[in-house]
């Protein structure tokens, strides 16, 4: 199953297909979480351009923390981030957990085997009970998904410029894309994209930015993707574009309910340092659109990035826990998810229905933090959906933190229901 987006708006987190009369409902994630303490830590919204410059921090021993970091990624900066006043513990700022679903279904994928959903996450284990993992503010985080990261046109017109030279080509013209709004009983014209129309020797593109900055660029003609060499290809003509020295292809993919695969292609920095490469695949990746209309289905005609660790505040490596910690907690009902409790069978989450674990990043526009979670497959009730083709199955995908629960200062509660 695909959702945010951030994610996409962010990554791609629920998919409608189990619950497409719910489109409409904004829900809170199904929560059972033992360790929940009171108070609510104020997130800073600002804008890219407030994006401190930071220096590099030395690496503990047992600390794993990104290899060669850049402004944003892995660095130090006083004042916790600017997070003035805010209460810490051993000199990190407390943070919140927490997932929401924003009105599309529940997380969960369907598949004839486990083996089906593969999705080229590069996550190993973790190698110390006593290692940390860095936690980012979002800087982009917004309740209602409506992120400012472009707040002028001009700014806009000068990254669809900087997006077609990476391109080979240049802006033939723009337009830009507004919404009606009230403020002050006045209706009034927000800004929220701006639309170039690029040309260059090799051929054209349509150069999308968003208000929230993300960049995507439609191009013609659509570029051969399907064999070794034409996807090395491929990479060799969006890299500068993408930013990306040496990318990484992740294809992933689940079946809709009449078995139909349905596959999603993203492209990161590849590194040697295992937590840095998560961190790029989970927080800094791009996504490749194939063309499926009018052709084969292996053409990729269009690319988005987004503005990945620019739109993070580093705050510090915190303690996590262990996956068999993570594991023991799911088991015991401590967990976070969007999947609804009638979907699994009647002695609830037991060992044999694991079928996966992973370490993930959320760094959607819905999560206050980009912090690391334990992501667990759990194979939910037969015959759930009705209507599925006879072999497919179900997996619900369930949360734990993977940071300790002395540096979570609140987990917000949902009772479980759809309305």
């Amino acid at each position: 199953m695909k959702a945010n987006e951030r994610l996409l708006a962010a990554i791609g987190e629920v998919d409608p297909r189990f619950a497409p009369e719910l489109l409409s409902v904004k829900k809170r994630p199904a929560l059972r979480w033992a360790y929940a303490a009171a108070g609510i830590c104020a997130v800073l919204l600002i804008g890219a351009a407030a994006v401190h410059q930071m220096g590099i921090v030395r690496k503990p021993a047992e600390l794993l923390t990104p290899d060669s970091p850049s402004s944003g990624v892995g660095c130090e900066q006083p004042g916790i981030g600017g997070r003035v006043g805010v209460e810490t513990v051993n000199g990190l700022p407390l943070i919140t957990a927490g997932i929401e679903s924003g009105g599309m279904g529940f997380e969960g994928m369907m598949a004839y085997s486990i083996d089906e959903l593969e999705n080229g996450n590069p996550w190993r284990e973790i190698p110390s009970d006593t290692a940390a993992l860095p936690v980012y503010e979002n800087l982009l985080y917004d309740e209602l998904a409506q992120p400012v990261y472009y707040d002028s046109e001009e700014d806009m017109r000068r990254a669809a410029e900087e997006a077609a030279e990476n391109l080979g080509m240049e802006v033939l013209s723009t337009e830009a894309g507004t919404i009606g709004e009230i403020r002050d009983t006045t209706l009034t014209e927000r800004l929220v994209s701006l639309t170039a129309a690029c040309a260059g020797e090799t051929g054209s593109a349509k150069v999308r930015v968003s208000r929230a900055g993300t960049i995507s660029a439609e191009l013609t003609p659509s570029v051969p993707f399907e064999t070794a060499e034409e996807r090395a290809a491929a990479l060799g003509i969006l890299s500068t574009f993408l930013g990306y020295r040496d990318a990484v292809i992740a294809e992933s993919g689940d079946r809709d309910i009449y078995g139909e695969m349905n596959t999603t292609l993203k492209v990161y920095e590849d590194s040697d340092d295992p937590v840095r490469k998560l961190l790029n695949y989970c927080a800094a990746s791009s996504r490749l659109a194939r063309v499926s209309e009018n052709g084969d289905g292996t053409d990729v005609r269009t690319v988005w990035k987004e503005p990945g660790f620019d739109g993070l505040n580093y705050l510090g490596d915190y303690p996590v826990i262990t996956e068999d910690e993570a594991r023991a907690m799911l088991l015991k009902g401590e967990y976070l998810t969007t999947v609804p409790a009638d979907t699994l069978p009647e002695d609830g989450i037991t060992e044999e229905r694991i079928d996966r674990t992973e370490l993930v990043y959320r760094c959607s526009l819905r999560d206050e933090y980009a912090e690391p979670y334990y992501r667990f497959y759990v194979r939910l009730r037969e015959g759930f959906p009705a209507g599925a083709v006879e072999g497919l199955q179900t997996w619900g995908v369930y949360y734990v933190p993977a940071v300790r629960a002395e540096y979570l200062a609140e987990v917000p509660v949902w009772d479980g229901r759809f309305n």
